[in-house]
């Protein structure tokens, strides 16, 4: 049996492929950064695990420049380039299993196009509730394999996948996922944007798509959960 510690998250293994450095900021970036400061208070402190190269981050201190922001990722030259990116408290050069190790808790921790690249996602959000202080949150954003890009790419026999996802969820299933399997406190759905080839050639194509996303959630970008941490007196209790 391969032992957590052993089990990479990282960006330059060849089995969990993901974004390259020079990688733009996407839509999900800021929505999950605009769920961040939604349900954390000025001077919260944020954990993005996974942190890539800083985009939600980013976003994050521009909608709530008091936050505390701590970068978590296996790949050194990520934090770097977050750390040149934006204003951080600390860092974390370590994979997903060491930081949950870790004994700091957090008002609000984000992983973001994460959990399907762990082989237990469910042992993986309730080690990600544990970090949270006293009815903090974690916002937790997964790509949708059900969105049109995919579906299309699907059709011309691209046969999208990203090699490193072990898992993935249309929005039904990820619904399944926090309320029955995990049986987290959901405090809420969100969506980000549907991407749509005819809408992103027009000049007004970023704000029709994200509507769209209102209209038509099951086929977001990005599957995406607020859930909350247990209140003080409950935790205390077990």
């Amino acid at each position: 049996m391969v032992s957590e510690a052993a089990i990479p998250l990282g960006f330059d293994d060849e089995s969990s492929v993901h974004i390259p450095y020079d990688h733009g900021a996407r839509p999900y970036h800021r929505r999950v950064a605009e769920l961040v400061v939604d349900h954390t208070g000025p001077n919260g402190s944020v954990l993005d695990v996974g942190c890539g190269v800083g985009h939600t981050l980013a976003a994050t201190k521009q909608l709530g420049p008091d936050r505390e922001l701590t970068a978590a990722d296996v790949d050194p030259t990520c934090l770097a380039l977050t750390a040149d990116r934006v204003e951080l408290a600390a860092t974390m050069n370590a994979d997903f299993y060491e930081v949950m190790r870790s004994d700091q808790r957090y008002d609000a921790v984000v992983a973001s196009h994460v959990l399907e690249h762990l082989p237990r996602p469910v042992d993986a959000v309730h080690a990600i509730l544990q970090l949270l202080k006293p009815g903090g949150v974690a916002v937790l954003a997964v790509p949708n394999p059900v969105r049109p890009d995919v579906i299309l790419g699907n059709l011309r026999k691209r046969n999208y996948a990203n090699k490193g996802h072990v898992c993935c969820w249309d929005r039904s299933h990820w619904m399944n996922f926090c309320e029955t399997i995990v049986g987290a406190d959901v405090v809420e759905y969100a969506v980000d944007f549907v991407p749509l080839p005819v809408l992103s050639r027009l000049p007004t194509g970023p704000a029709l798509q994200r509507r769209a996303g209102d209209l038509m959630p099951w086929l977001s970008f990005s599957n995406i959960a607020v859930l909350r941490a247990a209140p003080e007196a409950e935790s205390s209790t077990k």
